[in-house]
């Protein structure tokens, strides 16, 4: 009878997230589409138009939601296939997958993927990744 109840508790939960899914993430798209609209609407008119300070921020942050979804969504795989056991680990959606994997060499091993990524994406890519709050709560916890 516990299990089933945590199933139905687990199976609402999804249900509602589905839903928030759903409904924010139609807000939110429709903020976005007006916002980006708007502002090039807006500086184009005033002829400050500034592509660093106007398209550049919001490309970073797509490609940061996207990069949060990569390490949630493959957080497991990574895991496995990197041999990682210790404390930080792959799989936290707010996290960068860059990010996790410089502190996996700082504070634990280094990876053949580690190498890749700073190879691809430039030398130290990785360690630059890490945010300072991150590199503030892994040194001292």
């Amino acid at each position: 009878m516990k299990l089933i109840w945590k199933l139905i508790v687990a199976v609402w939960k999804l249900i509602v997230e589905f839903f928030i899914l759903i409904v924010g993430g139609s807000i939110f798209i429709v903020f976005f589409i007006v916002g980006v609209f708007y502002t090039l609407c807006k500086h184009i008119m005033k002829g400050d138009y500034n592509i660093s300070k106007q398209l550049l921020p919001i490309i970073r942050s797509m490609t940061l939601a996207l990069d949060g979804l990569a390490c949630s969504g493959s957080g497991e795989l990574l895991n496995d296939v990197l041999r990682i056991k210790g404390r930080i680990r792959y799989g936290k959606w707010y996290k960068t997958i860059s990010a996790i994997t410089g502190l996996i060499m700082i504070y634990e091993k280094d990876t053949w993927f580690r190498r890749f990524l700073d190879k691809v994406l430039g030398k130290n890519h990785c360690t630059e990744a890490i945010s300072e709050e991150d590199k503030f709560y892994y040194k001292y916890n």
